[in-house]
């Protein structure tokens, strides 16, 4: 196929170590699944609260947090099911491989354009191409403006031949040049009738998990595009007009360079502080103390029954381990009798506490 106009600049090398780096960093932490539940939770919450304000549809964080929770209420439903539709896409990604019977076209696209447009536009719409006559459905679609019309342009024949491109490519361009030049071909060309910026959004979070780019499916691509929204409108606008996409490019991947990066650094922050913490704390705490903190902190709780039986312990010896976390702080305690359990404290927590004993204090 012929590709685009471009040059691979210092900078666009620059943006793929940088991002490359970043995913290595990603998989070489073997994070416990109750974290990356967690994590992923919030860093899909924050996607659709950013997704919002691309479309001009903001939500705020809270809504976007009961999205990914599945815990829209009816009186709701209608008003985010756009969200919950992306949601469900994010499932289907989280899914996919490509060793799945849907290979990398846009066939595939059309499955992620169907979930997303689902109840938002006529069944016979869903996952259509548009012909050269019509213009794309404009809701949710920020991008609106920046597309152009090829009459003489099979739609499907163009991106299968630029998926193909993708998977066959034997001249050995990276993935995310490639990808990065089929973002530009979906924002010029807008093949569906509907939903074509989240589609392409979308399109490019699949391609990338698959080729092993965003593990774990938890790279935000709509909080990256988000946060330099006009750059990359501005580096579009340039680049059609100069027919050179070199700019646009380097735009892409500077945009999605640093949010890896910062979703690397903000996994191995949480992977020390909750998991990691062994270092820290073989100075101060027994091997036995060092495990329960550990365990705390990925366990909601536990009582000293249970630490009794999970260390194979006398009752007496598992008292003066919790005793000595006790007063060293490393650990709060709830409850009275057989029903006290312990827990690791936040800062809220421990700040509820000091308030609570000092009204004690002087009651």
């Amino acid at each position: 196929m012929e590709t685009p106009k471009y040059t691979i600049t210092n900078l666009i090398l620059n943006y793929i170590v940088r991002y490359e780096l970043a995913v290595s960093e990603i998989k070489n932490i073997v994070v416990p699944s109750p974290l990356l539940e967690e994590s992923r939770e919030q860093l899909c919450a924050e996607e659709i609260d950013k997704l919002g304000e691309l479309i001009a549809y903001p939500i705020g964080y809270n809504k976007a947090l009961t999205v990914q929770r599945g815990q829209v209420t009816p009186s709701y439903k209608a008003k985010l099911k756009i969200f919950t539709n992306f949601k469900n896409t994010q499932d289907f990604i989280n899914s996919y491989s490509v060793k799945s019977n849907l290979k990398p076209s846009i066939e595939l696209s059309t499955h992620l354009n169907k979930i997303l447009m689902k109840d938002i536009v006529e069944p016979w719409d869903l996952g259509r191409l548009k012909t050269f006559s019509e213009k794309p459905f404009e809701l949710y679609d920020t991008w609106y403006n920046l597309r152009d019309y090829y009459p003489n342009i099979d739609m499907r024949y163009h991106f299968n031949d630029l998926f193909n491109w993708i998977r066959n490519s034997s001249i050995g361009t990276h993935k995310l040049i490639q990808l990065s030049i089929l973002l530009y071909e979906l924002i010029d060309k807008a093949p569906f009738y509907g939903g074509n910026q989240i589609t392409a959004i979308l399109t490019l979070k699949l391609l990338s998990k698959a080729y092993g780019l965003n593990p774990h499916n938890i790279i935000p691509f709509g909080k990256a595009f988000f946060t330099i929204s006009e750059e990359i409108e501005s580096a579009f606008k340039i680049s059609k007009g100069k027919r050179d996409i070199t700019i646009f490019i380097e735009t892409v991947l500077y945009s999605l360079s640093l949010t890896v990066i910062e979703i690397s650094k903000k996994l191995t922050k949480e992977y020390d502080k909750k998991v990691n913490i062994r270092k820290f704390l073989d100075n101060e705490l027994n091997p036995r103390q060092v495990k329960i903190v550990e365990y705390l902190n990925n366990n909601l709780k536990i009582t000293r029954q249970e630490y009794t039986k999970m260390m194979g312990i006398s009752f007496m010896t598992s008292y003066r381990d919790l005793q000595q976390l006790l007063e060293k702080e490393y650990i709060a305690q709830k409850g009275k009798g057989r029903g006290t359990y312990y827990f690791i404290p936040d800062s809220e927590t421990q700040e509820q506490e000091r308030v609570e004993k000092e009204v004690e204090l002087f009651s």
